[in-house]
């Protein structure tokens, strides 16, 4: 397992736009790529940090651990200010427990009723964990949530998220375009500073 790196993450979406980072930076081109759907019976970590990079190291920890590889993983969200950081950390199984991304912005939406946008900001932490690596990484971007769904292509709250200084969400931008605009693009572009 010494040449790998293992992409610590069962998001098929999330590990497509990693791979992505991953080329567009030249980062760890002398690494195998592998991620979860190698190993049978991992497990999944209990996620209860209080930040994102919180979570992404012990995600890192969890499958290095399991694994013995070098391992990348993402901890990813959004915070409405305004509404006392939610969702936050619990991006994700807030939207499993309401039922989908369109419930949690129905949510956020009924809250705030007058308004037809609201402002938030997503996260990414990115963390790399091997033998003598630990390194934590986090890019944010600034945008808006709208009430209803736009475009077709990402994944997740893509169709809801406009960033600052455009007018498409990212299901409604070009691959390339979304690709270059996001918060895991920001927090690749901090991480290619600090390894290659």
């Amino acid at each position: 397992m010494k040449n790998n790196l293992l992409l610590g993450s069962g998001n098929p979406g999330k590990i497509k736009e990693i791979k992505f980072y991953l080329e567009y930076f030249n980062l760890f081109t002398d690494r195998n790529i592998i991620d979860l759907s190698n190993f049978s019976d991992v497990g999944e970590p209990e996620e209860n940090g209080s930040t994102f990079e919180e979570n992404s190291i012990i995600k890192s920890n969890f499958f290095f651990k399991k694994t013995n590889c070098l391992t990348l993983s993402d901890d990813s969200g959004f915070i409405v200010e305004e509404m006392e950081n939610f969702p936050g950390v619990k991006t994700a199984r807030v939207a499993k427990e309401m039922g989908g991304e369109q419930k949690v912005v129905d949510y956020i939406f009924s809250k705030k009723t007058k308004k037809q946008k609201i402002s938030a900001t997503f996260y990414c932490s990115l963390s790399l964990v091997g033998q003598k690596i630990n390194n934590v990484v986090t890019g944010k971007i600034s945008g808006f949530i709208i009430p209803h769904k736009k475009g077709n292509d990402g994944f997740g709250y893509d169709p809801f998220f406009i960033p600052l200084h455009s007018k498409k969400t990212f299901a409604e931008m070009g691959n390339n375009q979304k690709m270059k605009l996001s918060h895991r693009f920001e927090a690749f572009k901090i991480l290619s500073t600090i390894q290659k």
